[in-house]
């Protein structure tokens, strides 16, 4: 069973989502505002937590981190309008799982949580886009390039081959399915990955991936392993 925390200071809304997560089928839901939420988090241990990010603010970045640095810290994603784009690249890059806006319709959501406790990373089609915006300037800088080059060059044949499929956002299964390996396997690979380029989510890693302009995967021939 799935332990999603809504953290949102509107009573209303916070328990609507509660509300709507919980009527799909192995989830469950608790909700909170941001002065509980760390205490919360400590208490219920959730899996997925969804962090409401207010409009013209970022106060809320001490809590991801805070959340982030628990024992047993939670598959964060900030929940959040357009307006506070600009807040929310950054705090993909301090370790948050995903960005979602408030806007996201009811299955979206609950498959969103799916995917984020399935350790995936999720991203609207607004924050995937100017994520990719950032990362094309960021490969004409030539000091970030060579700072990801030498990060990566810590890294395996293979595990160079699954950071360039993690780059191109395929689940863990879906590397799985390319290379003709167990999920698990895949999963510890990942992990090793992350533990190597010193990052703590896929979106991370994707950008030291697109600095160190590591070459797009391919489908190996059968016999590859």
């Amino acid at each position: 069973m799935t332990l999603t925390l809504v953290i949102n200071d509107d009573p209303l809304l916070r328990a609507g989502l509660r509300l709507l997560i919980e009527s799909a089928d192995g989830l469950r839901a608790h909700d909170t505002g941001t002065a509980e939420a760390l205490a919360e988090s400590r208490r219920c241990q959730p899996d997925v937590a969804l962090l409401d990010l207010p409009a013209g603010t970022h106060g809320d970045f001490a809590l991801l981190r805070d959340l982030l640095t628990l024992p047993n810290p939670p598959r964060v994603a900030v929940l959040s309008s357009p307006s506070v784009d600009k807040y929310v690249l950054s705090a993909l890059r301090m370790g948050a799982a995903g960005y979602l806006l408030k806007g996201t319709g009811p299955a979206e959501l609950v498959a969103s949580v799916r995917a984020l406790a399935a350790g995936n990373t999720v991203l609207s089609g607004l924050a995937a886009s100017q994520l990719m915006s950032e990362l094309e300037d960021d490969m004409q800088d030539a000091d970030a390039s060579s700072a990801a080059r030498r990060l990566t060059a810590s890294l395996s044949a293979r595990e160079h081959e699954v950071l360039a499929m993690v780059a191109e956002g395929l689940s863990n299964a879906d590397i799985g399915r390319r290379l003709m390996l167990g999920t698990g396997t895949v999963k510890d690979c990942v992990s090793e990955i992350f533990t190597k380029l010193g990052v703590a989510n896929r979106v991370q890693a994707a950008v030291i991936a697109y600095r160190a302009r590591l070459p797009r995967s391919h489908t190996p021939t059968p016999h590859a392993a």
